[in-house]
């Protein structure tokens, strides 16, 4: 599916599109990485090792699809002790020009969405926030932010899902 395509159809969209990083847009945990420095060669990130670092199939793809929409906001929250780990594969994939805002630091994720809420005047219920870890879900939606538990990482599905369950939500209100 192209990047235009993600929001075809889909008439209420949310203020603010938040993602965890790990395990969310790339396959693994960074403080696996802690202190290393990383390389780009091409479109590839590596490791200090020269072991390819790969995201998931279709983060790109949905995170450029998000920026082009007009009034939607994009943003990432991690929890991460690794933080500079973090910040570092942010920037080499590209992805610091694309997020509005990133909560990086090592937090309860209320923290992180309380500081979003501050940041953006956005309402929490009109967010939707993706995590593979159904504790970060659980949290988050406890502040109505509409969150969506992707165990394996998002893909095209999971966000054409959670973007059409967000305006089935409104469009009953």
């Amino acid at each position: 599916m192209t990047t235009e395509r993600l929001f075809d159809n889909i008439s209420i969209k949310p203020g603010l599109i938040v993602f965890d990083l790990d395990c969310t847009l790339w396959p693994f945990d960074c403080d696996i990485y802690d202190s290393q420095v990383f390389h780009k060669n091409g479109d590839m990130i590596y490791d200090e090792n020269n072991y390819p670092l790969n995201i998931l199939q279709d983060s790109n793809n949905i995170l450029k699809s998000i920026k082009q929409e007009k009034d939607v906001l994009l943003a990432c929250a991690s929890r991460t002790p690794s933080v500079e780990t973090a910040r570092q594969l942010v920037y080499l994939n590209g992805w610091d020009k694309l997020f509005d805002h990133m909560e990086i630091y090592p937090n309860s994720k209320i923290v992180h969405f309380q500081t979003l809420q501050r940041k953006t005047k956005i309402p929490y219920n009109k967010m939707i926030f993706f995590d593979d870890l159904q504790w970060n879900i659980k949290e988050v939606k406890s502040l109505g932010v509409h969150s969506h538990h992707v165990p394996n990482g998002v893909h095209t599905g999971a966000f054409r899902k959670a973007l059409k369950e967000y305006e089935r939500f409104w469009s009953c209100i």
